[in-house]
């Protein structure tokens, strides 16, 4: 048994028995599959025995197999210690971050956040994927993630980013919008929604007053970025997450519909896997994004 280790034939072989295919942990680990089925085959080489048993359909672990996998575990645990502190000597953030981050988010600032992120820190590279789900960061390879309260999963570090909240808006020219006194005259306007399963009754308040006004069906879409742009073109009033509303109020496409009424606030979070997960590259981004993120948001 040839005694030498690779790290990276421990991580191909620890992925394959998590995902349960060498298919999925490829994709994982963003390496051909061929390349992923050598590594392991290589490491059984060096070890001299069968880890896992293949056919055409099923993977299955062996005994010795289960041996190794906690082992893996820790020695992978330890090299990631190592890189980290080796990496980040002195605190200086540097190396390659990966993060999830919903959509409407994504779409709408990412891109200039990111572009600043990187200018201020250049030893840091940044991968963010949109998602529309909070995705499993250990199992996805994620150092964290932007998602929305409330949270689901107790076992996660969450950091409180900012409060937001949705505004009502419309286009300027809409018919009827100087007859609004009200969140109970919202139903005589054509209204633009979200089409998924937490689209229902608006949700609006105003100091201790709060309301739920019905949502009329006229125009229902799968994504914010769609909604805001058929309002933009008259299609009627919409309820929009404020970060992306603003810039649309500043250029004039669409105008505040009873501004003193909004939706209850909710909280934006950034979630990671745990404090021993946290590097200063991390540290340092959340930092920046609250930063970014809180000076969009109006008080409130």
């Amino acid at each position: 048994m040839d005694s030498d280790l690779d790290l990276s034939a421990l991580r191909a072989f620890r992925a394959v028995v998590r995902e349960g295919s060498f298919s999925a942990a490829a994709l994982l680990l963003r390496v051909p599959k061929s390349t992923l089925s050598k590594r392991v085959a290589d490491l059984e080489t060096r070890l001299g025995v069968r880890l896992i048993e293949r056919s055409t359909r099923h993977l299955r672990i062996t005994q010795e197999g289960e041996m190794l996998l906690p082992r893996a575990e820790r020695l992978l645990s330890e090299a990631d210690d190592i890189r980290r502190a080796l990496g980040e000597a002195g605190g200086m953030p540097k190396g390659h971050l990966r993060i999830a981050v919903p959509p409407v988010m994504g779409h709408v600032m990412m891109g200039g956040i990111g572009a600043r992120f990187r200018a201020a820190h250049p030893e840091v590279t940044l991968e963010a994927h949109f998602l529309d789900r909070t995705p499993d960061l250990l199992e996805e390879g994620f150092d964290g993630a932007i998602c929305f309260g409330p949270l689901e999963d107790s076992s996660q570090i969450a950091r409180l980013i900012v409060h937001g909240h949705a505004v009502l808006a419309a286009a300027p020219d809409l018919p009827g919008l100087a007859d609004l006194h009200h969140p109970e005259d919202l139903p005589r306007l054509p209204q633009v929604g979200i089409a998924a399963s937490w689209a229902g009754p608006w949700p609006l308040v105003r100091g201790n007053e709060e309301v739920r006004v019905p949502m009329r069906a006229d125009l229902l879409l799968g994504s914010f970025l769609a909604v805001r742009d058929a309002a933009a073109a008259g299609a009627g009033v919409a309820l929009l997450p404020w970060l992306l509303a603003q810039a649309a109020f500043r250029s004039g496409t669409l105008v505040p519909v009873l501004p003193e009424w909004t939706s209850p606030r909710r909280g934006l979070y950034f979630v990671y896997p745990s404090a021993h997960s946290m590097t200063a590259r991390l540290r340092c981004f959340i930092d920046f994004l609250s930063t970014e993120v809180q000076a969009m948001e109006p008080p409130g």
